[in-house]
């Protein structure tokens, strides 16, 4: 089922809810005002559990539409992760895990230390210029950092 239906179908069930809530708030009220409160054709004690169960009803059912959402995000955003970490090399996957594993910036004289100086400088170079990186001046090193794009789909 699309977003769009789903979302659609959400409204409709909580505008649905929030009209036989005060249809039934009007019948209440107008039974108390005209004294026929003990007399009417449904008990008012009966309705009180009887919107809170349907109340419990209709927000787990919301939340399972919106959970079924979010759990297709989350499977899409693992695909494109896996996708993206695929069109790298093996030193390049490598310290961009070790990039993800620290909240996606990381400083450069640690990965150097892991990797070796000349090859954290040429991998970090080559995520560079394609973009995927970014390097800031840290005192005496750079602080490397996803871009916000890669960020989004690698570090969830």
């Amino acid at each position: 089922m699309n977003i769009g239906r789903k979302t659609l179908i959400i409204i409709m069930i909580i505008t649905g809810f929030i009209f036989a809530v005060s249809f039934a708030t009007l019948y209440v009220q107008t039974h108390i005002v005209e004294g026929t409160a003990c007399s009417c054709t449904l008990p008012i004690p009966v309705l009180i559990p009887t919107f809170s169960s349907l109340g419990v009803f209709v927000g787990s059912f919301v939340y399972y539409l919106m959970f079924s959402k979010l759990e297709n995000t989350d499977r899409e955003s693992t695909r494109e992760a896996r996708d993206l970490l695929e069109l790298l090399q093996n030193d390049e996957k490598k310290i961009i895990l070790n990039i993800v594993e620290n909240g996606g910036e990381m400083l450069q004289s640690k990965l150097s230390r892991k990797f070796g100086k000349v090859k954290a400088f040429r991998t970090l170079e080559g995520l560079r210029k394609r973009g995927i990186i970014s390097k800031e001046k840290h005192g005496r090193t750079n602080k490397i950092k996803l871009k916000p794009e890669y960020k989004n789909i690698l570090c969830f």
